[in-house]
């Protein structure tokens, strides 16, 4: 295996991979709503993209887990072209049909359903004697995003919702000739030492053989479920402050959130050398809170950024810490099925805000759909507490480089 510049073939695919992310994601929302459809139509489609996240993610990495022939490389490759061709369809799909619909679902599940695939594969090429730099490269992804987001937004004044399937498209080639030079990530079952080779376990199995982990896993579905109400009617939201401009506004306060999201990301490796991977889990999630609360207060948009400020200490040490965690807390033969664990928090989180955000932001005020939200995040702050307590606290023996 030729693990040569293997930190920038990485950080490439995490680059294409986040701008992908910064439109399917960021504007999904605008490209739905300027189709024709209304807010419970938008959000049940957006809740749809995220179920399939949640049943196809884990699958995907168990497959990958159970087979010899089935590499991480291939699916994302896979997925990516899969996500190019439906975005390309949107093109030529009449404003308004809900042909929309069922190709949106499959183009945006396909932008995603890799990721966690992707963070597992960094710490198997550490086993193989690599070495990821993982804060640089999910940094340079964030980097990404926040240009991507300004881009995206800019964009949209001069060629409206076509701006989001053409950035999908260019994204998607993007990240599939990146993952093409990546070295195939050897099968973790057959580098394991003797006493760490253990049978392969199913999703409730899972659960049930990792508590603790479980009751982490509840408290990130409970935080993201505030954070993706915010980010995916973020257009919505800045309409109670703002009566124009909002694509430009929500492109700037995306960009910001990614942007002061690169020093934690690139100090990463400090911040494990000062403080354990719960600690630092458990902070993260109290700012996530305090942004989320600053958020319902606000009413202008100078505030509006300033809350996007927060994603320093909040998102931004929670995403490399979950990772982290992930694979300190689960063994070798359920490394990848943790990894999806943790990436499917986000899905589910998402998909209830979507889902239930979308039905709520259909018949109620906006304010109260967003104080739901943000009881959900403070519960999540709390049980990410009581989760990790009795957790091994091995933040600073980190097995990736940072």
């Amino acid at each position: 295996m030729n693990l040569k510049n293997l930190n920038l073939k990485y950080a490439l695919v995490n680059i294409g991979y986040m701008l992908l992310v910064s439109g399917s994601l960021g504007f999904a929302y605008n490209y739905l709503s300027q189709s024709g459809f209304d807010d419970g139509t938008i959000g049940t489609v957006m809740s749809l993209v995220n179920l399939c996240g949640v049943f196809l993610g884990p699958a995907a990495a168990d497959v990958v887990d159970r087979s010899e022939r089935i590499t991480q490389k291939m699916f994302i490759t896979a997925s990516m072209v899969v996500c190019c061709a439906f975005a390309a369809i949107l093109l030529v799909v009449p404003q308004g049909s809900f042909l929309i619909l069922p190709i949106v679902i499959i183009a945006f599940m396909c932008s995603t359903i890799g990721m966690p695939l992707l963070n597992g594969m960094a710490f198997i090429y550490e086993k193989a004697g690599g070495i990821i730099n993982y804060g640089l490269c999910r940094g340079l992804g964030s980097a990404a995003y926040a240009v991507g987001s300004n881009v995206v937004g800019r964009l949209w004044a001069g060629f409206g919702r076509n701006t989001l399937p053409l950035w999908i498209i260019a994204a998607a080639i993007l990240t599939l000739v990146a993952v093409q030079f990546m070295p195939a990530a050897p099968k973790q079952s057959d580098e394991a030492a003797p006493e760490d080779k253990e049978e392969s376990i199913s999703i409730l199995q899972f659960f049930g053989k990792y508590k603790s982990v479980t009751v982490v896993v509840v408290s990130l579905v409970l935080m993201y479920y505030c954070h993706f109400l915010l980010q995916n009617f973020m257009a919505k939201i800045i309409g109670t402050f703002a009566t124009s401009g909002v694509e430009q506004i929500q492109g700037n306060a995306l960009f910001i959130q990614a942007m002061v999201e690169l020093p934690t990301m690139f100090g990463f490796a400090l911040l494990m050398k000062r403080f354990d991977i719960p600690k630092i889990l458990v902070v993260a999630s109290v700012f996530y809170s305090i942004k989320h609360v600053i958020v319902l207060l606000c009413g202008s948009v100078p505030m509006f950024y300033a809350a996007m400020v927060l994603q320093m200490v909040s998102y931004a040490a929670l995403v490399p810490a979950v990772v982290y965690y992930s694979n300190q807390q689960i063994g070798e033969a359920d490394k990848n099925k943790g990894q999806a664990v943790f990436s499917t928090t986000a899905s589910v989180g998402a998909l209830l805000a979507s889902f239930v955000g979308g039905w709520m932001f259909q018949f109620l005020d906006v304010r109260l759909v967003v104080a739901v939200g943000v009881a959900s995040s403070i519960a999540g702050t709390v049980l990410m507490f009581l989760g990790t307590r009795g957790a091994k606290k091995a933040g600073r023996t980190a097995t990736v480089r940072m």
